[in-house]
């Protein structure tokens, strides 16, 4: 079929027929994962240890047909579900809103806002960044990035 030339009903069938395909690959999928929240047992390897066994789906074209005990969580799915997985990984990804911490919040200042005026003043005079931390009990670095930070929040304010 040309998609240029499908009529607005074989356009429906063709998005339909595509939902109820991806509705079957989420049951299936919901199948195995239901299969892999079963518990755990205890079993003996060769040697006479106890080992945990995990609940693995067997799949037998591409349903899960049973459950196979293994000393490994790992699961080898059918590529169509597989590929289905990474589909909705992405599409949860794409909707999933990017969270960026709130002004305000994080690591509390080391320095007082008496502490940040005074550090200020005596830079302008000439005190060395590693005088400065001497001064405040932190190292040179700390006192740079901290007044690096505070000149730029003054250009943001000024701009």
């Amino acid at each position: 079929m040309n998609k240029e030339r499908l009529t607005r009903t074989e356009k429906k069938q063709l998005a339909e027929e595509q939902m109820r395909h991806e509705d079957m690959l989420d049951n299936r999928m919901y199948d195995a994962l239901q299969v892999m929240a079963q518990p755990t047992k205890w079993g003996m390897d060769r040697e006479g240890n106890f080992t945990e066994l995990y609940p693995c789906p067997v799949f037998q074209n591409g349903r899960v047909s049973g459950v196979e005990y293994r000393t490994t969580k790992a699961v080898e799915l059918p590529e169509e579900l597989l590929e289905r997985l990474c589909i909705l990984e992405d599409e949860i990804e794409a909707l999933a809103p990017k969270v960026k911490a709130p002004k305000g919040v994080g690591r509390p200042s080391k320095f007082s806002s008496e502490d940040s005026v005074k550090m200020l003043e005596l830079r302008k005079q000439g005190v060395t960044y590693t005088e400065l931390g001497e001064m405040f009990g932190v190292s040179g670095t700390t006192v740079s990035n901290y007044i690096r930070k505070h000149n730029r929040k003054q250009k943001e304010v000024t701009a």
